[in-house]
Protein backbone atom coordinates (compact mmCIF):
# COMPACT_ATOMS: atom_id res chain seq x y z
CA UNK A 1 0.00 0.00 0.00
CA UNK A 2 1.31 3.45 -0.91
CA UNK A 3 1.38 5.94 1.96
CA UNK A 4 2.65 9.47 2.53
CA UNK A 5 4.29 11.26 5.47
CA UNK A 6 3.89 15.04 5.43
CA UNK A 7 5.96 17.42 7.57
CA UNK A 8 6.93 21.08 7.27
CA UNK A 9 10.45 22.47 7.22
CA UNK A 10 11.08 22.62 10.99
CA UNK A 11 13.41 25.19 12.54
CA UNK A 12 13.95 24.87 16.29
CA UNK A 13 16.04 26.28 19.12
CA UNK A 14 16.83 29.65 20.60
CA UNK A 15 16.70 32.45 18.04
CA UNK A 16 14.91 30.20 15.53
CA UNK A 17 12.79 33.24 14.63
CA UNK A 18 15.79 34.79 12.87
CA UNK A 19 15.41 32.21 10.09
CA UNK A 20 12.50 34.28 8.77
CA UNK A 21 15.13 36.66 7.44
CA UNK A 22 15.99 34.01 4.83
CA UNK A 23 12.60 33.68 3.13
CA UNK A 24 11.81 35.53 -0.09
CA UNK A 25 8.72 37.66 -0.66
CA UNK A 26 7.37 41.13 0.04
CA UNK A 27 4.10 41.01 2.03
CA UNK A 28 3.64 39.18 5.36
CA UNK A 29 0.23 38.90 7.00
CA UNK A 30 0.39 37.89 10.68
CA UNK A 31 -2.61 36.02 12.13
CA UNK A 32 -2.86 36.01 15.92
CA UNK A 33 -5.19 36.68 18.84
CA UNK A 34 -5.54 39.67 21.14
CA UNK A 35 -3.69 38.05 24.06
CA UNK A 36 -0.64 37.15 22.00
CA UNK A 37 -0.73 40.56 20.36
CA UNK A 38 -0.87 42.30 23.75
CA UNK A 39 2.24 40.37 24.82
CA UNK A 40 4.18 41.83 21.90
CA UNK A 41 4.92 38.49 20.25
CA UNK A 42 3.17 39.33 16.99
CA UNK A 43 4.99 42.65 16.85
CA UNK A 44 8.28 40.82 17.44
CA UNK A 45 7.59 38.79 14.30
CA UNK A 46 6.42 41.88 12.43
CA UNK A 47 9.72 43.64 13.08
CA UNK A 48 11.64 40.87 11.34
CA UNK A 49 9.76 41.69 8.15
CA UNK A 50 9.75 45.48 8.41
CA UNK A 51 13.52 45.37 8.88
CA UNK A 52 13.63 43.46 5.59
CA UNK A 53 11.63 46.31 4.00
CA UNK A 54 8.56 44.11 3.59
CA UNK A 55 4.99 45.26 4.03
CA UNK A 56 3.61 43.60 7.16
CA UNK A 57 0.24 43.61 8.91
CA UNK A 58 -1.14 42.08 12.11
CA UNK A 59 -4.70 40.71 12.38
CA UNK A 60 -5.65 39.66 15.93
CA UNK A 61 -9.26 38.58 15.48
CA UNK A 62 -8.88 34.90 16.43
CA UNK A 63 -10.94 33.65 19.36
CA UNK A 64 -10.63 30.32 21.21
CA UNK A 65 -12.28 27.48 19.27
CA UNK A 66 -12.59 29.61 16.13
CA UNK A 67 -15.85 29.72 14.18
CA UNK A 68 -16.27 29.52 10.42
CA UNK A 69 -17.26 33.21 10.42
CA UNK A 70 -13.93 34.09 12.05
CA UNK A 71 -12.06 32.15 9.39
CA UNK A 72 -13.96 34.01 6.67
CA UNK A 73 -13.14 37.37 8.27
CA UNK A 74 -9.44 36.44 8.37
CA UNK A 75 -9.55 35.34 4.74
CA UNK A 76 -11.09 38.66 3.70
CA UNK A 77 -8.38 40.57 5.57
CA UNK A 78 -5.67 38.50 3.88
CA UNK A 79 -7.29 39.14 0.51
CA UNK A 80 -7.37 42.92 1.05
CA UNK A 81 -3.68 42.84 1.99
CA UNK A 82 -2.71 40.50 -0.90
CA UNK A 83 -0.30 38.53 1.27
CA UNK A 84 2.36 36.27 -0.19
CA UNK A 85 3.22 34.84 3.25
CA UNK A 86 0.73 34.06 6.03
CA UNK A 87 2.36 33.88 9.47
CA UNK A 88 0.40 32.23 12.29
CA UNK A 89 1.61 33.30 15.75
CA UNK A 90 -0.30 31.57 18.52
CA UNK A 91 -1.77 28.32 19.76
CA UNK A 92 -3.92 25.79 17.98
CA UNK A 93 -6.86 28.12 17.45
CA UNK A 94 -4.65 30.67 15.73
CA UNK A 95 -2.88 28.12 13.56
CA UNK A 96 -6.15 26.42 12.58
CA UNK A 97 -7.66 29.79 11.69
CA UNK A 98 -4.64 30.70 9.58
CA UNK A 99 -4.73 27.38 7.74
CA UNK A 100 -8.45 27.56 7.04
CA UNK A 101 -8.27 31.24 6.02
CA UNK A 102 -5.39 30.36 3.69
CA UNK A 103 -7.67 27.87 1.95
CA UNK A 104 -10.42 30.47 1.48
CA UNK A 105 -7.90 33.12 0.35
CA UNK A 106 -6.69 30.88 -2.44
CA UNK A 107 -9.93 28.96 -3.09
CA UNK A 108 -12.89 31.10 -1.89
CA UNK A 109 -15.52 28.62 -3.11
CA UNK A 110 -14.32 25.77 -0.88
CA UNK A 111 -16.77 24.63 1.83
CA UNK A 112 -14.59 23.94 4.85
CA UNK A 113 -16.94 21.38 6.40
CA UNK A 114 -16.87 19.40 3.13
CA UNK A 115 -13.08 19.43 2.71
CA UNK A 116 -11.60 15.93 2.37
CA UNK A 117 -8.07 14.48 2.43
CA UNK A 118 -8.38 13.77 -1.28
CA UNK A 119 -9.32 17.24 -2.59
CA UNK A 120 -6.72 18.86 -4.84
CA UNK A 121 -6.76 22.47 -3.71
CA UNK A 122 -3.77 23.90 -5.54
CA UNK A 123 -2.58 26.01 -2.57
CA UNK A 124 0.58 28.14 -2.70
CA UNK A 125 -0.42 29.95 -5.88
CA UNK A 126 -0.87 33.14 -3.84
CA UNK A 127 0.84 32.51 -0.50
CA UNK A 128 2.79 30.16 1.73
CA UNK A 129 2.32 29.48 5.43
CA UNK A 130 4.59 29.77 8.49
CA UNK A 131 3.42 28.58 11.91
CA UNK A 132 5.02 29.82 15.13
CA UNK A 133 3.45 28.07 18.15
CA UNK A 134 3.07 29.94 21.44
CA UNK A 135 1.89 26.85 23.34
CA UNK A 136 3.50 23.45 23.72
CA UNK A 137 0.73 21.12 22.77
CA UNK A 138 -1.43 21.36 19.69
CA UNK A 139 1.20 20.34 17.14
CA UNK A 140 -0.82 22.17 14.49
CA UNK A 141 2.43 23.60 13.13
CA UNK A 142 3.26 20.08 11.92
CA UNK A 143 -0.11 18.77 10.75
CA UNK A 144 -2.42 18.86 7.77
CA UNK A 145 -5.44 19.20 10.06
CA UNK A 146 -7.80 21.96 11.12
CA UNK A 147 -10.52 22.06 13.78
CA UNK A 148 -13.21 24.72 13.30
CA UNK A 149 -16.54 25.37 15.02
CA UNK A 150 -19.87 25.66 13.23
CA UNK A 151 -21.48 29.05 13.93
CA UNK A 152 -25.03 27.75 14.29
CA UNK A 153 -24.64 24.49 16.20
CA UNK A 154 -21.35 25.17 17.99
CA UNK A 155 -20.15 21.71 16.95
CA UNK A 156 -16.44 21.37 16.27
CA UNK A 157 -15.55 19.65 13.04
CA UNK A 158 -12.11 18.39 12.11
CA UNK A 159 -10.80 17.89 8.61
CA UNK A 160 -7.48 17.13 6.97
CA UNK A 161 -5.84 17.75 3.64
CA UNK A 162 -2.16 17.23 2.75
CA UNK A 163 -1.86 20.73 1.31
CA UNK A 164 -2.64 22.24 4.74
CA UNK A 165 0.78 21.18 6.02
CA UNK A 166 2.64 24.45 6.77
CA UNK A 167 5.68 25.30 4.70
CA UNK A 168 7.73 26.26 7.77
CA UNK A 169 7.34 25.59 11.50
CA UNK A 170 9.42 27.75 13.84
CA UNK A 171 9.90 26.38 17.36
CA UNK A 172 11.43 29.22 19.36
CA UNK A 173 11.31 28.70 23.16
CA UNK A 174 11.16 32.46 23.73
CA UNK A 175 7.59 32.33 22.43
CA UNK A 176 6.40 29.92 25.14
CA UNK A 177 8.34 31.06 28.22
CA UNK A 178 5.90 32.27 30.85
CA UNK A 179 2.90 30.37 29.50
CA UNK A 180 0.59 30.07 32.56
CA UNK A 181 0.80 26.89 34.59
CA UNK A 182 -2.69 25.60 33.75
CA UNK A 183 -2.23 26.19 30.01
CA UNK A 184 1.20 24.56 30.16
CA UNK A 185 -0.43 21.48 31.69
CA UNK A 186 -3.46 21.42 29.39
CA UNK A 187 -1.55 21.92 26.15
CA UNK A 188 1.00 19.36 27.28
CA UNK A 189 -1.82 16.84 27.78
CA UNK A 190 -3.00 17.66 24.27
CA UNK A 191 0.45 16.68 22.99
CA UNK A 192 0.46 13.47 25.04
CA UNK A 193 -2.95 12.52 23.67
CA UNK A 194 -1.76 13.15 20.11
CA UNK A 195 1.25 10.90 20.65
CA UNK A 196 -0.71 8.07 22.27
CA UNK A 197 -3.60 8.14 19.80
CA UNK A 198 -1.26 8.43 16.84
CA UNK A 199 0.35 5.18 18.00
CA UNK A 200 -2.90 3.17 18.07
CA UNK A 201 -4.88 4.80 15.24
CA UNK A 202 -5.95 2.46 12.45
CA UNK A 203 -3.84 4.62 10.10
CA UNK A 204 -0.67 4.22 12.19
CA UNK A 205 2.59 3.63 10.33
CA UNK A 206 6.28 3.13 11.07
CA UNK A 207 7.15 6.80 10.66
CA UNK A 208 4.37 8.02 12.95
CA UNK A 209 5.26 5.31 15.48
CA UNK A 210 8.79 6.64 15.90
CA UNK A 211 7.49 10.15 16.54
CA UNK A 212 4.95 8.87 19.09
CA UNK A 213 7.46 6.87 21.11
CA UNK A 214 9.90 9.75 21.44
CA UNK A 215 7.15 12.26 22.16
CA UNK A 216 5.67 10.20 25.01
CA UNK A 217 9.11 9.75 26.56
CA UNK A 218 9.90 13.47 26.33
CA UNK A 219 6.51 14.65 27.64
CA UNK A 220 6.72 12.49 30.75
CA UNK A 221 10.19 13.90 31.42
CA UNK A 222 9.80 17.55 30.51
CA UNK A 223 6.17 18.58 31.07
CA UNK A 224 6.38 18.40 34.89
CA UNK A 225 9.53 20.53 34.73
CA UNK A 226 7.74 23.05 32.50
CA UNK A 227 4.85 23.28 34.96
CA UNK A 228 7.13 23.53 37.99
CA UNK A 229 9.32 26.33 36.57
CA UNK A 230 7.62 28.52 33.97
CA UNK A 231 10.94 30.14 33.04
CA UNK A 232 12.85 26.89 32.39
CA UNK A 233 13.98 27.52 28.81
CA UNK A 234 15.32 24.00 28.28
CA UNK A 235 12.06 22.40 29.43
CA UNK A 236 10.09 24.75 27.17
CA UNK A 237 12.23 23.91 24.17
CA UNK A 238 11.97 20.17 24.83
CA UNK A 239 8.19 20.42 25.13
CA UNK A 240 7.99 22.39 21.87
CA UNK A 241 9.89 19.58 20.17
CA UNK A 242 7.78 16.89 21.85
CA UNK A 243 4.54 18.60 20.84
CA UNK A 244 5.78 18.92 17.26
CA UNK A 245 6.78 15.24 17.20
CA UNK A 246 3.33 14.34 18.49
CA UNK A 247 1.82 16.54 15.79
CA UNK A 248 3.90 14.78 13.15
CA UNK A 249 2.62 11.47 14.50
CA UNK A 250 -1.12 12.03 14.69
CA UNK A 251 -1.02 14.37 11.70
CA UNK A 252 0.05 11.42 9.58
CA UNK A 253 -1.84 8.66 11.37
CA UNK A 254 -4.80 10.54 12.89
CA UNK A 255 -6.34 10.94 16.32
CA UNK A 256 -8.96 8.61 17.77
CA UNK A 257 -11.68 8.25 20.41
CA UNK A 258 -10.22 10.63 23.01
CA UNK A 259 -10.40 13.42 20.46
CA UNK A 260 -13.99 12.58 19.54
CA UNK A 261 -14.94 12.78 23.21
CA UNK A 262 -12.83 15.90 23.80
CA UNK A 263 -14.08 17.79 20.75
CA UNK A 264 -17.65 17.19 21.89
CA UNK A 265 -16.93 18.25 25.48
CA UNK A 266 -15.49 21.50 24.20
CA UNK A 267 -18.40 22.10 21.84
CA UNK A 268 -21.06 21.61 24.53
CA UNK A 269 -19.42 22.54 27.84
CA UNK A 270 -16.82 24.98 26.43
CA UNK A 271 -13.97 23.18 28.21
CA UNK A 272 -10.37 23.72 27.14
CA UNK A 273 -9.39 21.40 24.29
CA UNK A 274 -6.20 20.04 25.83
CA UNK A 275 -7.84 19.52 29.20
CA UNK A 276 -10.76 17.73 27.49
CA UNK A 277 -8.82 15.27 25.34
CA UNK A 278 -6.34 14.69 28.18
CA UNK A 279 -9.17 13.88 30.58
CA UNK A 280 -10.62 11.41 28.06
CA UNK A 281 -7.30 9.70 27.29
CA UNK A 282 -6.97 7.17 30.16
CA UNK A 283 -10.62 6.12 29.84
CA UNK A 284 -10.20 5.44 26.12
CA UNK A 285 -7.02 3.45 26.77
CA UNK A 286 -8.96 1.22 29.18
CA UNK A 287 -11.86 0.90 26.74
CA UNK A 288 -9.56 -0.01 23.85
CA UNK A 289 -7.61 -2.57 25.91
CA UNK A 290 -10.61 -4.65 26.94
CA UNK A 291 -10.87 -7.82 24.82
CA UNK A 292 -8.31 -6.39 22.38
CA UNK A 293 -4.87 -7.85 23.00
CA UNK A 294 -3.32 -6.43 19.81
CA UNK A 295 -4.16 -2.87 20.86
CA UNK A 296 -3.12 -3.61 24.44
CA UNK A 297 0.31 -4.62 23.10
CA UNK A 298 0.64 -1.19 21.50
CA UNK A 299 -0.20 0.58 24.74
CA UNK A 300 2.28 -1.71 26.49
CA UNK A 301 5.04 -0.44 24.17
CA UNK A 302 4.23 3.13 25.14
CA UNK A 303 4.01 2.17 28.80
CA UNK A 304 7.53 0.77 28.77
CA UNK A 305 8.80 4.16 27.58
CA UNK A 306 7.74 5.58 30.95
CA UNK A 307 8.72 2.64 33.15
CA UNK A 308 5.39 0.81 33.36
CA UNK A 309 5.42 -2.92 32.73
CA UNK A 310 3.56 -6.12 33.57
CA UNK A 311 3.50 -9.70 32.32
CA UNK A 312 0.24 -9.36 30.39
CA UNK A 313 -0.20 -6.60 27.76
CA UNK A 314 -3.76 -5.88 28.90
CA UNK A 315 -2.58 -5.40 32.49
CA UNK A 316 0.22 -3.12 31.27
CA UNK A 317 -2.23 -1.09 29.21
CA UNK A 318 -4.56 -0.63 32.17
CA UNK A 319 -1.60 0.35 34.36
CA UNK A 320 -0.52 2.82 31.69
CA UNK A 321 -3.94 4.50 31.96
CA UNK A 322 -3.46 4.79 35.72
CA UNK A 323 0.07 6.14 35.25
CA UNK A 324 -1.36 8.86 33.01
CA UNK A 325 -3.93 9.78 35.67
CA UNK A 326 -1.15 10.06 38.26
CA UNK A 327 0.85 12.16 35.81
CA UNK A 328 -2.16 14.45 35.28
CA UNK A 329 -2.59 14.95 39.02
CA UNK A 330 1.11 15.79 39.28
CA UNK A 331 0.82 18.58 36.70
CA UNK A 332 -2.61 19.80 37.84
CA UNK A 333 -4.79 18.60 34.97
CA UNK A 334 -8.22 17.21 36.03
CA UNK A 335 -8.91 13.50 35.54
CA UNK A 336 -12.72 13.74 35.73
CA UNK A 337 -15.56 16.16 35.04
CA UNK A 338 -16.04 16.51 38.79
CA UNK A 339 -12.37 17.46 39.30
CA UNK A 340 -12.74 19.98 36.46
CA UNK A 341 -15.55 21.70 38.37
CA UNK A 342 -18.32 20.77 35.92
CA UNK A 343 -21.64 20.81 37.78
CA UNK A 344 -23.71 17.65 37.52
CA UNK A 345 -26.74 19.53 36.22
CA UNK A 346 -24.68 21.09 33.43
CA UNK A 347 -23.18 17.70 32.59
CA UNK A 348 -26.60 16.05 32.48
CA UNK A 349 -28.05 18.88 30.40
CA UNK A 350 -25.30 18.56 27.81
CA UNK A 351 -24.82 14.79 27.82
CA UNK A 352 -27.01 13.88 24.85
CA UNK A 353 -25.50 16.62 22.70
CA UNK A 354 -22.02 15.40 23.63
CA UNK A 355 -22.96 11.87 22.63
CA UNK A 356 -24.43 13.03 19.33
CA UNK A 357 -21.44 15.23 18.50
CA UNK A 358 -18.98 12.48 19.41
CA UNK A 359 -20.73 10.05 17.10
CA UNK A 360 -20.38 12.57 14.25
CA UNK A 361 -16.71 13.26 14.91
CA UNK A 362 -14.37 11.92 12.21
CA UNK A 363 -11.71 10.85 14.73
CA UNK A 364 -14.07 8.11 15.89
CA UNK A 365 -13.45 6.18 12.66
CA UNK A 366 -9.73 5.92 13.48
CA UNK A 367 -10.21 4.24 16.86
CA UNK A 368 -8.94 0.64 17.09
CA UNK A 369 -12.16 -0.51 18.80
CA UNK A 370 -15.60 0.20 17.37
CA UNK A 371 -18.08 1.93 19.63
CA UNK A 372 -21.68 3.11 19.64
CA UNK A 373 -23.71 5.87 21.25
CA UNK A 374 -24.67 3.76 24.29
CA UNK A 375 -21.01 3.05 25.05
CA UNK A 376 -20.04 6.70 24.58
CA UNK A 377 -22.84 7.79 26.90
CA UNK A 378 -21.69 5.29 29.50
CA UNK A 379 -18.07 6.39 29.05
CA UNK A 380 -19.00 10.03 29.71
CA UNK A 381 -20.85 8.97 32.86
CA UNK A 382 -17.79 7.06 34.07
CA UNK A 383 -15.70 10.13 33.29
CA UNK A 384 -17.87 12.35 35.49
CA UNK A 385 -16.87 10.60 38.71
CA UNK A 386 -13.53 9.17 37.54
CA UNK A 387 -14.56 5.52 37.40
CA UNK A 388 -12.21 3.08 35.67
CA UNK A 389 -13.71 1.70 32.43
CA UNK A 390 -14.80 -1.93 32.77
CA UNK A 391 -16.82 -2.52 29.60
Amino acid sequence: MVWWFYVPNIIFGEDALSELERINGSKAFIVTDKVINSLGLAEKVCRVFTEKQWEAAIWDGVEPDPKVSTVKAAAEAIKRFSADWIIAVGGGSVMDTAKAAWVLYEKPDVELHALTPFDELGLRTKAKLVCIPTTTGTGSEATKAIVIRDDETGRKFATINPELTPDIAILDPEFVVGLPKNLTAYTGMDALTHAVEGFVSVWKNDFSDGCSLQAVKMIFEWLPKSVEDLSDLEAREKMLIAACLAGMSFGNSQAALAHSLGHSMGSVLRTHHGMSVGMALPYTIEFNCIDNEDTAKLYAQLARMVGVSSKKPIDTGMQFAQAIREFMRKIGSPTSFKEAGIKKKDFNAGLENMVDFAMMDTSLTMNPRNTDSDEIRKMYKYMYDGTVIDF
